[in-house]
């Protein structure tokens, strides 16, 4: 079976710092530094939900499937993904899991552009 070189996607970055309702100041998550960048999951994504399934290179340096709270995502956009470990984590999650994510169509690619519209609205 032939693997995918790329497909399109929805991707952000991890906010810079955050405060809680505490006043205390946090930067990044508990598993992203600053600035990461997470290939996002959210083909089917229920909008009233808080938080959402990202794929990212943790704090450790390896590429993992965590759950963020989407107000600690920016710059969220739509983009081709072509990282082969992304891909791998995305294929294995599509097949065993079943979790849906975007293809390489035209229509996919307005269906990621559509999320992305409706997320910066919800934020």
């Amino acid at each position: 079976m032939e693997q995918i070189k790329w497909r399109f996607g929805v991707v952000g970055n991890i906010v810079s710092e955050h405060t809680d309702e505490n006043g205390n100041v946090y930067y990044g998550t508990k598993a992203f530094t600053p600035g990461t960048k997470v290939y996002i999951n959210g083909k089917f994504w229920d909008y009233q939900r808080t938080e959402i399934s990202v794929i990212g290179r943790n704090r450790f340096g390896r590429v993992v499937l965590e759950t963020v709270p989407i107000n600690l995502i920016e710059n969220i956009r739509t983009q081709r993904i072509y990282t082969p470990h992304v891909l791998e984590i995305i294929d294995y999650l599509r097949v065993v899991e079943g979790w849906e994510w975007w293809e390489r169509t035209t229509a996919d690619r307005k269906d990621a552009e559509f999320f992305v519209k409706n997320l910066n609205n919800k934020k």
